[in-house]
């Protein structure tokens, strides 16, 4: 459904997001850092992976694991987005189609053409990051283990990005 969608004419406008283009060097790098230990933190209380243990040591492994996932993920992303000149989709959802609007707004973007296809920049780039976690993380090591760290990156990754656009369109209308 995603891929066949009409084409619509690509929108030029400004992102919502505190971390849009406009964005300070500063702020993105705070939002960034602030991201990473927020993830490390989590993975903490979970005590994930398991073999990690909760210590500083334990910690410091966490935010390595968060810090190259995000390296690898933002590489990818710009890559991707570079090669195939992608746009992400920055006009509103409606109040009345939030939910299901961020989900086609999340998974798609627009080519070069003003075409609204599937967002690869994005797909692309949280597959990759979580192919590069079995390299360091102690799940890569065990069959079943390892297909349940991809099922949960998977999950938070593209989740957390259609989360964040139903928030910032919310938030942007919510006094309409």
């Amino acid at each position: 459904m995603l891929l066949m969608s009409a084409a619509l004419p690509a929108q030029d406008v400004a992102q919502l997001s505190v971390t849009a283009a406009e964005s300070s060097p500063a702020t993105k790098a705070a939002l960034t850092a602030a991201m990473i230990l927020a993830g490390a933190s989590g993975a903490q209380i979970l005590k994930s992976p398991d073999d990690w243990p909760r210590t500083v040591q334990g910690f410091g492994q966490r935010v390595g694991d968060q810090t190259g996932f995000y390296v690898v993920q933002t590489l990818t992303f710009r890559g991707v987005e570079s090669l195939l000149d992608y746009r992400p989709d920055a006009v509103l959802c409606p109040k009345s189609r939030l939910l299901s609007c961020s989900v086609v707004s999340t998974f798609t973007a627009f080519n070069r053409a003003g075409e609204r296809r599937a967002n690869w920049p994005m797909i692309t780039s949280i597959v990759a990051g979580t192919g590069a976690s079995l390299l360091w993380r102690p799940e890569g090591r065990d069959h079943r283990k390892t297909w349940h760290l991809v099922a949960t990156r998977l999950s938070i990754g593209f989740g957390g990005y259609v989360a964040e656009r139903f928030v910032v369109d919310w938030w942007a209308q919510r006094g309409q």
